[in-house]
């Protein structure tokens, strides 16, 4: 039976033909031409291996009696490698004998041809494989748009977890989108606090190097003369202290995502070879001569605006373009007041589930109290201030009491507060805000703390406290 005319696939397809006699070579060579492929000649298995390593093919036609590295070894390392296993081989043999046919049929060939060759049979042939070669490509882009659509849903579930849902963060997922699963250079600039550190883990979460490295440096915590060698490793007797080989952080990111916070701080020295890390990949260890090549994908995060620091010539402009290939601004919390609340349950239900206590929420003043305040510190801040109240609270719901100075104060609506004191002042202010509010009846104000009676009793006398003329003095139930 007559094969069947197929509607031709791919037509710029590129094919392997690996042949050792010229003249067949020639042959293959033209009719895949005629046909609108780009033939590629490999006369060897040697050369065919090196031409496979670049990838690229969509059919092999591969002659079995090489001199040197044999079609059969050719063939094996094809099936056997994860990125050429699917890319379709037609044996072209001389060898006619039907043992030779199967061993190439059970090692993962599409089809078997002897020759001298039939060109009709071949071209047709030539054609199916194709065709599956790209209905094979659909479907793993199918597949791949499946997975990526999945990534993204996730992505954003992720990102509205551990940042709120605001419009505000909806347009950061909402470029996220286009970004995770390329290997793109990712700038994030925002004030301290914001959350860049978690979009940087996002970008590498939901990327498909998700299961590679996440390695994380923090740019300004190491000396001019250290970062070099945290970023790049160092080779033994480089330096004072360097008793053995270390390597750098590009290497342990390898095949991963290496995040790269406070990038602002690097001096204009480590700048440089930095510069040549994005652009070539590659770089060699302090005191070392052998360059290392790494594959790694960048996110960048700073608190300064890059673009002014290079207007003051205090960051080179070659390497700010190589990083500024998408920016992303991440907004403070006080510009995006809608978060607070959910983001204030989500910390203190993680809070309240390391402390073993059941605590339920915030009373309407605390919660108030939060929406008004400016959180110059931003979520770091806010994090922060639920753990305080978590460990403070003795109720099921937190309270003014509950809270740091930093937001008892009446400024607490203004601008940021100075830092807290001592933490006996703080204490001792929370018990006396506590007393008066409730008159000074000590049950009620005991209850209010979360405390035992007696203990109460011991504050009041450890802070010397007084109460004001006319206050209750008793702290009975009725009172």
């Amino acid at each position: 039976m007559n094969d069947l005319p197929l509607p031709r696939a791919k037509p710029n397809a590129r094919i392997l033909v690996v042949e050792d006699d010229p003249d067949a070579a020639r042959l293959f060579s033209a009719l895949m031409q005629s046909e609108g492929y780009e033939p590629v000649l490999a006369d060897s298995g040697e050369e065919a291996l090196e031409r496979l390593a670049g990838g690229g093919f969509d059919l092999v036609l591969l002659d079995l009696l090489l001199p040197g590295v044999s079609g059969w070894q050719v063939l094996e390392h094809i099936k056997l490698d994860g990125k050429l296993r699917y890319v379709p081989v037609v044996v072209l043999s001389a060898l006619a004998d039907k043992d030779s046919a199967r061993k190439s049929l059970d090692m993962g060939a599409e089809d078997y041809l002897t020759k001298p060759v039939d060109v009709e049979r071949l071209l047709s042939r030539v054609r199916v494989m194709l065709r599956i070669r790209t209905l094979y490509e659909d479907l793993i882009n199918e597949r791949f748009s499946r997975q990526q659509a999945q990534r993204t849903l996730e992505m954003r579930r992720y990102l509205a977890r551990v940042m709120g849902g605001s419009a505000q963060v909806q347009a950061l997922a909402d470029v996220l989108d286009n970004v995770v699963s390329t290997d793109t250079t990712v700038l994030l600039e925002g004030e301290s606090g914001t959350g860049k550190g978690l979009l940087a883990e996002a970008i590498h979460r939901y990327s498909k190097r998700a299961e590679g490295p996440f390695v994380v440096v923090n740019c300004s915590a190491y000396p001019e003369t250290l970062l070099s060698s945290e970023l790049f490793g160092h080779e033994r007797g480089a330096f004072t202290g360097a008793i053995r080989r270390k390597q750098g952080r590009f290497e342990l990111a390898d095949g991963g995502t290496i995040f790269l916070d406070e990038v602002a701080e690097i001096s204009p020295l480590t700048q440089l070879a930095l510069l040549r890390v994005i652009q070539d990949r590659q770089f060699e260890r302090v005191g070392g001569e052998k360059t290392l090549t790494v594959d790694v994908r960048l996110v960048a995060a700073t608190n300064k605006r890059l673009a002014k620091m290079v207007e003051l010539g205090r960051f080179r402009e070659d390497l700010f373009y190589r990083l500024n290939v998408v920016r992303l601004e991440v907004p403070p919390l006080r510009e995006r007041a809608e978060d607070i609340p959910f983001l204030t349950n989500y910390f203190l239900r993680a809070q309240t589930e390391k402390l073993g206590k059941a605590i339920y929420g915030l009373e309407r003043a605390a919660l108030s109290r939060f929406m008004s305040y400016p959180w110059p510190g931003n979520v770091r801040e806010l994090r922060n201030v639920v753990e305080h109240a978590a460990l403070m609270c003795r109720a099921d719901v937190v309270g003014l009491e509950h809270l740091p100075l930093s937001l008892h104060s009446e400024e607490a609506d203004g601008p940021a507060p100075a830092a807290p004191g001592r933490l006996w002042d703080q204490e001792r202010e929370i018990v006396v805000k506590t007393l008066e509010q409730a008159g000074w009846n000590k049950y009620q104000a005991a209850k209010k703390l979360g405390i035992a009676r007696s203990t109460l009793y011991g504050k009041i006398k450890k802070f010397g406290l007084e109460p004001p003329e006319g206050a209750e003095q008793e702290s009975g139930r009725g009172q």
